[in-house]
């Protein structure tokens, strides 16, 4: 696979990457790319992190990078997921998240023999990680941290926990102690990941180098925020911020702004049919926006069928995503017609991760989370 064919999977559906330019040189000089993706163990995992950051996770193994799951139980517990209860936080990881993570990922045909998974709290033993956070630590100031703490997901306010401002530094370290020259995540984790990029020429521990022994800073890829399901708070929307896409996003806490990996096909369809979809409206249309980022895979080029009656127009296959916005954009494309063809569409993408909770091994596991989640109702 030459560079350019690699570069372009790399770098489809995302929203930038930073450090593009020293991608390409690592590609050319064959230095070994390693890549990781962390998360926090919260909760049932939904297709924004299941399909779209999974999908991307199947781009970077066929464009032959190391991939490795960190499942970050330390940052579940400092930001109170799981009610920061230890016990729950370690069995809910290394079980459910763990199979929903390889579950997702034999949507897109990979297999979980291609993939591995880090625990924090088996890295953390290493006396290397906490020299990592004091050195990461020594070149980041308070103010900048304190800036960097909403990659929690929460609204911190003025006053926060000591332990809340460890968090970013923390997953700053993460990348060093881990050894990896790439890090992924949706564009909601940037400010850890700029951090990173820039103490680490400072780096005299756990530097990381290309295969001349040039010391490199982390590559950075960004996947935009797949939109949740709800009408937005404000409408209609004038101004999409990046604060706006937040607001917006999918959400684990809000079930019917999502749909989880585990959904029946019925559940599926009653969430679409409920979903958000002006007609005539494609900038702000999480219908469409699934479309564009899922099934279409952020290009333009795909293949995606219309099933209609005769008398709505008969079925429709498109073979650009241009043209399925300029149809929706001008009436000829029905949102309840898209809705089906989306939720359809979903139905048979995620097979694979229903099969795979109805083992009985994994079905306990799915169903020690369930228990979790309504003890916390």
């Amino acid at each position: 696979m030459n560079t350019h064919t690699k570069l372009k999977i790399i770098s489809r559906n995302t929203e930038e990457i930073l450090g593009e330019d020293q991608l390409i040189k690592l590609i050319e000089q064959n230095t070994v790319l390693k890549h990781y993706i962390g998360f926090e163990i919260s909760g049932f995992v939904h297709l924004g992190t299941g399909l779209f950051l999974m999908g991307k996770v199947a781009d970077l193994i066929k464009a032959g990078i190391e991939c490795n799951i960190f499942l970050a139980d330390w940052h579940t517990y400092i930001n109170e997921k799981l009610d920061g209860n230890w016990d729950h936080i370690i069995k809910a990881g290394e079980g459910y998240f763990k199979e929903a993570i390889i579950a997702s990922l034999a949507c897109w045909g990979v297999k979980k023999n291609q993939i591995n998974f880090v625990l924090a709290s088996d890295l953390y033993e290493n006396s290397l990680h906490w020299k990592n956070l004091m050195e990461v630590s020594k070149h980041t100031t308070l103010s900048r941290i304190q800036r960097s703490t909403d990659i929690m997901g929460r609204s911190q306010g003025k006053s926060i926990d000591f332990a809340r401002l460890i968090y970013p530094p923390l997953q700053v370290a993460d990348i060093f102690t881990l050894g990896v020259n790439i890090a992924h995540s949706a564009i909601d984790q940037r400010k850890a990941h700029v951090i990173a990029r820039q103490v680490a020429s400072k780096m005299k521990i756990s530097p990381l180098k290309d295969k001349k022994g040039n010391v490199i800073s982390p590559i950075a890829i960004h996947q935009p925020l797949i939109m949740g399901l709800r009408k937005p708070p404000i409408w209609p929307i004038e101004n999409l911020t990046r604060e706006t896409k937040v607001d917006m996003k999918m959400s684990k806490s809000d079930p019917g702004s999502c749909i989880f990996i585990h959904d029946t096909p019925d559940q599926i369809m009653q969430k679409i049919n409920h979903a958000f979809c002006p007609p005539m409206e494609t900038e702000f249309n999480p219908i469409i926006n699934w479309t564009k980022h899922l099934i279409f895979w952020g290009e333009d080029e795909g293949k995606f069928l219309i099933k209609r009656t005769k008398e709505h127009g008969g079925d429709k296959a498109y073979t650009s995503f241009s043209k399925v916005k300029d149809d929706y954009n001008t009436g000829k494309l029905h949102p309840q017609d898209l809705k089906q063809a989306v939720g359809e569409w979903l139905i048979n993408k995620l097979a694979p991760a229903r099969k795979h909770f109805e083992t009985t091994e994994n079905s306990k596991k799915f169903d020690y989370m369930e228990d979790l989640q309504n003890a916390r109702k």
